[in-house]
């Protein structure tokens, strides 16, 4: 069997992206919150943006990645395993390779 891992999902940015610079250059990490309707609660997810995603060039779109934009991200899951002081440390990532802005029009189709 074929293994999937893919994802897309809009919503708006909680806070302005946290920039960190790694070998490859500048990763952007944010949050997304994703509504469901009016009475629903939000899913909050994490996402991060590589420079490069293998060996292809990754465009972070900086000027969207700021409080209250609506975007459309798409990428795919990473699970990372850290040790620190002996401890070990799991985190599941979204890994975006597109961040797009979401038109009024798209926001509204949700």
């Amino acid at each position: 069997m074929k293994s999937v891992n893919t994802f897309s999902i809009s919503g708006r940015l909680t806070a302005d992206a946290r920039y960190f610079d790694s070998k490859n250059g500048k990763v952007a990490r944010f949050t997304i919150a994703h509504n469901f309707g009016k009475g629903e609660p939000a899913l909050f997810l994490d996402a991060v943006m590589f420079p490069k995603n293998g060996s292809k060039t990754v465009t972070i779109p900086e000027n969207l990645l700021t409080k209250g934009t609506p975007v459309i991200i798409s990428g795919y899951m990473k699970m990372t395993v850290n040790k620190k002081d002996g401890v070990t440390y799991e985190s599941k990532d979204l890994v975006a390779v597109s961040c797009d802005p979401l038109t009024e029009e798209a926001e509204d189709a949700q």
